[in-house]
Parts: structure tokens; C-alpha cells; sequence
């Protein structure tokens, strides 16, 4: 047996993070980041906005908004859509692990 290497391990845990974003554990682990579960609300309340919008009602910097904005996008949370120079997100309704309706929908989590 090899002992495993940093670079090894990596990948493995990479690659399971990768898997577990498009589940619903993924999902829900994604909006365990305090941040994230704020900027999920502001959504909800607000309907869709441009990422200028979206850092404007935070005190966190537009890098780490646009973070946290891309892997809430990559777990299936937000959709996002670029008109011009400007993009715009809105939640998900859709799970990205099945055809069935998000559990997030099932839990009236979106409404």
C-alpha cells in the first residue's frame, strides 16, 4: 500500500466537494456561510439584482460577494444572467442533482 500524499488527498476531497455541491447536502451546506444565507434572503425579498445591488446591501467587498454569489451559483442555489456588462441572480427553484422540484421548494424554503 502507498502512503497517500498531500496532492492525493486534495483530489479526494476535491472531487467529493464537487460531488456534494449538486445534492441537496451541497445545497444546504452551501447556505451554512452565514453570508450566504443573508444574501439568500436578500433574494428572496428582493427578486432578482445585479451584483452591484447585491454588494451595495452588504459590508462585505464586491470580491467576496461575487465569491460567494459563484458557489451558490455552482451548488444550483442562484441562477445567474448577463445582460450587457452587468450580471443579475435570482434563487433556483430547479434542483441541479434531479428532475424532481428543489427540496428547498418542498420545504416552501423559496416562498
Amino acid at each position: 500500500m502507498t502512503p497517500h500524499t498531500d496532492i492525493d488527498y486534495y483530489l479526494c476531497v476535491s472531487q467529493n466537494y464537487v460531488n456534494a455541491k449538486t445534492t441537496c447536502s451541497g445545497c444546504f451546506a452551501c447556505l451554512g456561510v452565514p453570508s450566504r444565507m443573508e444574501i439568500y434572503r436578500f433574494l428572496k425579498e428582493n427578486g432578482k439584482n445585479n451584483v452591484s445591488t447585491i454588494v451595495g446591501a452588504f459590508k462585505l467587498t464586491q470580491p467576496t460577494i461575487s465569491y460567494h454569489l459563484k458557489e451558490m451559483r455552482d451548488a444550483g442555489i442562484l441562477v445567474s444572467q448577463k445582460l450587457g456588462k452587468e450580471v443579475y441572480y435570482s434563487l433556483s427553484g430547479q434542483c441541479p442533482s434531479s428532475t424532481e422540484d428543489c427540496v428547498l421548494n418542498q420545504l416552501k424554503f423559496h416562498n
